[in-house]
């Protein structure tokens, strides 16, 4: 059985936080007096970045984020004022509570959405269109955000490889080299940016039992090209084993969907398989380099292992 105090510690090593937990939530239910009583607290294990908790208090199930240390404080605002333009105009997200800072570290609550995501159940063509229209909505924002580097994401594949080529085995290698030289050759300069959530992968849409959705978990958000937006949407949620067969059926309805609000250049849809395959060598290679350096963790495998399988697809 894991231990959930060294989780917790785990967790909070993420962050900036300087005083023990428990007086974090003490300090926690004054300043947010309508919380009322914390009952139950809950680590959410999955991820890389910040540290999530599912709290139990007077006002209901709630989560909170207590954002990494390596979020700058604009990164944080940024993060807020996505949750709140995108709930403006209709983008299904988690409502927002409260953002604060206490012992220096800096945190959202938001309500809980109950719901299942798609990690363990394959989304129809019907919830690939939905979630589609959300992203095209949520791509109509366009102002600057400070951005968190993403060490995972496709658009960083080629400054990745070059960091990390010579941890590679000549099989990973020989997976990744033909993809980068492809990167290579995708002109971003006259492509169109917006604001973009960056990672929407299964994990990250819940669908509750009435249809309703939510999307999470905007850490990788940025302005930056919308080809980018929707090709690690279409890597991570829509085109996996169970897809793969449909997989041109899905594109094409993906970018027509798409198009209804954003047309894309040839060039730019031109790009889009490129950018897939990228997104599967950018999970391969950063799994790779993790567990070379000892990572264990049962989330590392399954990337490394779908990954893997889906690149030898390509």
């Amino acid at each position: 059985m894991p231990n959930l105090n060294t989780d917790i510690e785990n967790l909070l090593s993420r962050t900036n936080l300087t005083s023990p937990f428990g007086e974090f939530l003490k300090k926690l239910e004054e300043e947010v007096p309508r919380l009322g009583k914390i009952r139950n607290l809950q680590p959410i294990l999955e991820g890389y970045e910040d540290a999530n908790f599912i709290l139990e208090s007077d006002l209901g199930r709630l989560v909170i984020k207590i954002f990494t240390k390596e979020r700058s404080p604009k990164n944080n605002k940024d993060y807020v004022r996505i949750l709140e333009e995108s709930a403006k105009i209709g983008v299904p997200v988690p409502k927002l509570i409260f953002y604060g800072k206490i012992s220096s570290a800096s945190f959202i609550i938001t309500e809980f959405f109950e719901g299942e995501n798609f990690e363990n159940g394959t989304p129809m063509l019907s919830d690939i269109i939905a979630i589609t229209a959300y992203l095209s909505k949520l791509n109509t924002l366009n102002f600057p955000v400070d951005e968190l580097y993403d060490s995972w994401g496709n658009k960083n594949l080629l400054k990745e490889y070059e960091k990390s080529r010579n941890n590679l085995t000549s099989q990973q290698d020989k997976l990744i080299a033909p993809i980068v030289e492809g990167f290579k050759k995708v002109d971003f300069s006259k492509f169109q940016k917006a604001v973009i959530h960056g990672d929407l992968q299964r994990k990250h849409v819940l669908k509750s039992g009435k249809g309703k959705y939510c999307i999470l978990d905007f850490g990788c958000m940025s302005n930056d090209s919308k080809v980018i937006e929707l090709s690690t949407f279409l890597a991570w949620f829509c085109l996996q084993e169970d897809t793969w067969e449909q997989r041109e059926e899905i594109i094409d309805k993906v970018i027509n969907n798409y198009a209804s609000i954003h047309q894309l250049s040839s060039q730019e849809t031109a790009s889009i398989p490129t950018l897939i395959k990228a997104s599967y060598a950018a999970y391969f290679l950063r799994t790779s380099i993790l567990i070379k350096e000892g990572d264990t963790s049962e989330e590392t495998k399954e990337w490394h292992e779908k990954s893997n399988k889906l690149l030898i697809s390509m």
